[in-house]
């Protein structure tokens, strides 16, 4: 008996992809399937809602863990071993503060510190905000922007001060003069005499420091500029690749300079395309190095960040649930590294308990989830391994044509990488405007009694200083829930006015269940700007729905019921809410054939599934 094969599904008929398509036209009921099912990506790839064994890329294209190309991740074991490097970003100029909150988190549960710009200038200051740290157990990766090099020489200070041998020190020195042009729109010198200084700093910092990793490839920024998956991989790449040939002109050999680049990506909300894009990643540069002629051994460090783009002022506690999504999909995807940001990021809020809320999201999904205990988690799926591919062949595509035309440098320069992320974000834009691309909290069941986080500036570019031999346009921070949270912004100001709080009331026409439904949809709607949605039981005819509005004292008004109430009352209703001295009145629902007669009638505009909310809402509050 232990020897009998128990099969499962035995008594039940065999099902191919053919008899599930069957079974999808009879709910779809003639609906194109392509339009319903297929989700077309911002690199303009297809995502399938099924895929089998026949859309698999094969075992081969993936690999084993620790071996080329990558894709299932650097190390053989993953992060079984050691766990992943659980990642903090701390800067601040009160160097006592930021001194105890490094501590803090180290003592926490944290293994690197992420040292942004905390205005220091000489070592000791440098030594007052590390003090307590053991710089050969806590490596400290400087994210100084064009300042790097200058950080990279105060903490190689430091640990001579200290009497660190050369081969216990660790860290990253965040050396990207491309990516700080980018993000910062300023550079010392002109981008090649930035690459030819990086590559002689690198190969110093070889010689001198044998375990630290000096150059940094920092793409989050295009991420956060509104960049699709494929093209920022691409950029990466593209600055790998110009990082890569300065420092083998500077004397290191390929595997060497290889070992000194790490890599930074963004980890955002969505969850599979962030696992296909950093498994991709890997594979792309794998393929560089092979070309280079590389050892069969060097793989990407990937250091994964929670993208600010995803984050909003707004309902900020969402973003907690936004950083879990985003760092299960980076520890899944296989990073080697991770920060979390904490929740009032977008608001330049960087508290204890953002900060310790952050920290210990990773050390949930590690400890209590067991996410560090398996090796490629998402190695297998056919979804993911087929998305992995199609990813990579698109990110090399576009690399192939950064490098074509003159290389990163040359793109930066010429804005051929301003006017792509400027397109991209355009067509983000008009999704989020139509709510394709949905936002808990901002774009979706907003809170308009909510207690807005103060804002604190102090987090964007750095200033240029008067001897900077270039400048440009820095790539901005393009925040998803920007848009709409300068709606907000503006209903809260008229809000604080002598009018109070915009309005616009419900006329509900029947019972609950009638009219529920487009009743639930426009109040979300107008909400979403700041608009109070007054509501009701409904009314019976359109001379109660007048009354009403009256009494509600709003301005507008918005028609909601069922399409068989619409068509014997919506007009009559539209009417009597003019006479009564409706300013505006819109109707919830695609109005079909009946736009013209309803517009007769008195409805100035419509409000349905996939309409421009940032348009209609727009322009409710001008008026």
């Amino acid at each position: 008996m232990a020897n009998d094969e128990l099969t499962l599904g035995a008594e039940f008929p065999s099902a191919d992809q053919a008899d599930w398509l069957k079974l999808v036209d009879k709910v779809l009921d003639g609906a194109p399937f392509d339009r319903k099912l297929v989700t077309t990506t911002y690199d303009g790839l297809r995502v399938q809602p099924l895929y089998t064994r026949a859309d698999s890329p094969g075992s081969d294209a993936a690999g084993a863990p620790g071996a080329a190309p990558f894709v299932r991740g650097r190390a053989a074991a993953g992060s079984v071993v050691e766990g992943w490097d659980v990642r903090q970003y701390h800067a601040g100029t009160d160097l006592a503060a930021l001194n105890a909150a490094i501590l803090t988190d180290l003592e926490r549960g944290v293994r690197s510190i992420v040292l942004g710009p905390c205005g220091i200038a000489t070592v000791d200051e440098l030594d007052r905000a590390l003090d307590g740290v053991y710089l050969d157990i806590a490596p400290i990766c400087l994210d100084w922007g064009p300042d790097a090099a200058r950080g990279g020489e105060l903490l190689a200070a430091l640990w001579q001060q200290r009497g660190l041998p050369a081969a216990a020190a660790v860290g990253e020195l965040g050396l990207d003069p491309l990516g700080a042009l980018a993000r910062h729109g300023w550079s010392a010198s002109s981008p090649e005499d930035e690459l030819a200084a990086l590559g002689r700093r690198a190969a110093d910092t070889a010689a001198r420091w044998p375990t630290v990793i000096p150059v940094r490839v920092d793409a989050t920024v295009y991420a956060e500029g509104g960049a699709s998956d494929a093209f920022e991989v691409a950029t990466a790449l593209a600055t790998g690749v110009a990082y890569l040939r300065a420092m083998v002109a500077a004397g290191l050999s390929v595997d060497d300079a290889l070992a000194r680049i790490s890599f930074r990506l963004a980890a955002d909300a969505d969850q599979f395309a962030t696992m296909t894009k950093l498994r991709a990643a890997r594979r792309c540069w794998a393929r560089v190095a092979e070309a280079a002629g590389a050892r069969a051994d060097a793989g990407m460090t990937l250091h994964a960040v929670t993208s600010q783009a995803m984050y909003s002022r707004r309902d900020p506690w969402v973003n907690l649930l936004r950083a879990t999504l985003a760092c299960f999909a980076a520890a899944a995807g296989g990073a080697d590294a991770i920060t979390v940001l904490p929740f009032g990021a977008a608001a330049g809020q960087w508290d204890e308990l953002g900060v310790r809320l952050a920290r210990n999201t990773q050390i949930i999904l590690a400890e209590e989830s067991g996410l560090d205990r398996v090796v490629d988690p998402a190695g297998g799926s056919w979804y993911v391994e087929a998305r992995t591919e199609e990813l990579a062949a698109e990110a090399w595509r576009r690399f192939q044509t950064l490098e074509a035309g003159g290389g990163m440098a040359a793109a930066l320069t010429t804005g051929a990488v301003a006017d792509e992320l400027a397109a991209t974000w355009e067509a983000r834009r008009a999704n989020l405007a139509r709510r394709k691309d949905a936002l808990t909290g901002v774009s979706e069941f907003p809170d308009l009694d909510e207690t807005p986080l103060p804002v604190i500036d102090g987090h964007g570019p750095m200033a240029a200083p008067a001897g900077a031999a270039v400048r440009r346009a820095a790539i901005p921070l393009r925040r998803l829930a920007a848009p709409f949270e300068e709606l907000r912004d503006r209903a809260d100001r008229l809000a604080a006015g002598p009018a109070g709080r915009p309005s616009v009331f419900l006329a509900n026409l029947g019972p609950v269940a009638t009219h529920t439904a487009r009743a639930t949809f426009a109040k979300n709607f107008f909400e979403v700007g700041g608009i109070r949605a007054l509501g009701n039981d409904g009314f019976a005819d359109p001379q109660a729905a007048a009354a009403g509005f009256t009494a509600s004292g709003a301005t507008r008004a918005v028609i909601c019921s069922s399409d068989a109430v619409y068509a014997e009352s919506a007009a009559a209703t539209a009417a009597a809410l003019k006479a009564a001295g409706c300013a505006t009145v819109y109707l919830a629902g695609n109005p079909g054939p009946s736009r013209a007669a309803y517009e007769a009638a008195g409805v100035d505009e419509f409000v349905f599934v996939g309409c421009d909310l940032l348009d209609i809402v727009g322009r409710a509050l001008d008026r």
